[in-house]
């Protein structure tokens, strides 16, 4: 993918390559939790017992789909070496060849990892659309398919849940699923010899994993934060400034008070505002363009800001529309200072599926897992 491998990438693709699978994987935000994806199709094509199909869970329907394109970029890059190993009853994987599908909301499900079953297979996919197929219950699934999805997702299947914390209760589902597939009684009363269904979930805030058995939660050891890139990440000095508003109905006014501050300092800067409700990010968004524009009457030119909204439920061309802006003013990937104040203002929909980067972050108080994703976008 153009970068060296992380220390933790590479003990967790031994661990892989071993065919082992940890219960959790508990690595801080912003080294690369998604090249899980990676590490299990190296060690499959090298050979490793491994479920075939990787589906990987993001609890929401973020702008920018991230994990997707993650696993479309695998696939185009996928050497000759790495598609000849997946070798597999229906013959070899040609380049480019690697199944890719979404199953989310706006998008239509193109269907091509049920083509073949033999076929190692990368699904992404979101809560509400993986687990009505586990459930028999398919969203715009006939009812003569629904069987075949909910088969194919629970059996020789390894789910990523990225962000597991955000959803417990589907936590808990999979669990389930997972322990009654793991020795389930045929009709006969005989053990089945289907291949398993793995649960492996993805989280920054620290997990728990009780004891059933095989490897629990896998962790950073001291020796993989002492690399420098970690070591960049994990001890970039971010300072904080807590306000305490005696009246909560100004909140928005001074989210894009301090916004607008940050923002128009002496260096223009980007700024991620998060707001809990979309009725406060509308606001604050309509506060931040107002202060940069001149009051009537006065003689004061307007000064240029740029400004977006990222919200959930936009139709696909939108989505693609607000990636653009994205990608053209820095908040994707590294990028040069903006030449005028930038200001992203987002919900929930901007914490979890997608990495923002920004110079400053004014935001309401939320939960502390809420809060560990959006202090790793600064």
């Amino acid at each position: 993918m153009g970068y060296e491998p992380l220390r933790w990438q590479m003990r967790l693709l031994s661990l892989l390559m071993d065919g082992t699978l940890p219960k959790a994987v508990d690595v801080p935000t912003g080294l690369g939790k998604t090249s899980v994806m990676a590490l299990w199709l190296i060690a499959l094509a090298e050979g490793a017992k491994l479920p075939r199909r990787l589906v990987y869970v993001v609890d929401r329907r973020a702008v920018v789909d991230q994990a997707t394109r993650f696993a479309e970029l695998l696939r185009s890059n996928m050497p000759s070496s790495v598609a000849d190993g997946l070798n597999l009853a229906s013959g070899r994987l040609g380049t480019g060849s690697l199944p890719v599908s979404t199953l989310r909301g706006g998008f239509a499900d193109d269907r091509v990892w049920l083509e073949d079953p033999s076929k190692p297979a990368i699904i992404v996919g979101t809560v509400d659309m993986v687990g009505s197929r586990l459930l028999f219950e398919g969203y715009g699934v006939s009812r003569r398919m629904r069987p075949y999805h909910a088969g194919l997702l629970a059996v020789d299947a390894l789910v990523l849940l990225d962000e597991a914390h955000l959803c417990p209760a589907f936590e808990a589902l999979l669990r389930r699923v997972e322990v009654e597939r793991d020795g389930a009684l045929g009709s006969g009363g005989e053990i089945t010899s289907t291949p398993p269904f793995h649960l492996m979930s993805l989280s920054a805030t620290g997990r728990e994993i009780g004891d059933a058995g095989g490897v629990g939660v896998f962790r950073l050891e001291p020796q993989d934060k002492d690399e420098d890139v970690a070591r960049e990440r994990l001890g970039a000095r971010k300072r904080l400034k807590v306000i305490e508003l005696e009246d909560p109905k100004r909140l928005p006014e001074e989210l894009a008070a301090r916004a607008v501050e940050l923002g128009a300092g002496n260096v223009p800067a980007r700024v991620l505002v998060y707001c809990h409700s979309r009725t406060d990010a509308v606001t604050v968004k309509r506060l931040i363009e107002k202060a940069f524009r001149p009051r009537r009457g006065s003689a004061r030119a307007a000064t240029e800001c740029e400004s977006e909204l990222l919200v959930g439920e936009r139709r696909v061309r939108e989505r693609e529309r607000l990636e653009r802006w994205l990608e053209t003013h820095g908040f994707l990937g590294a990028a040069d200072p903006p030449a005028v104040p930038t200001f992203l203002v987002a919900t929930a929909a901007g914490e979890v599926g997608v990495d923002l980067n920004a110079e400053h972050m004014v935001c309401d108080l939320v939960a502390y897992e809420r809060m560990a994703q959006r202090l790793g976008k600064v």
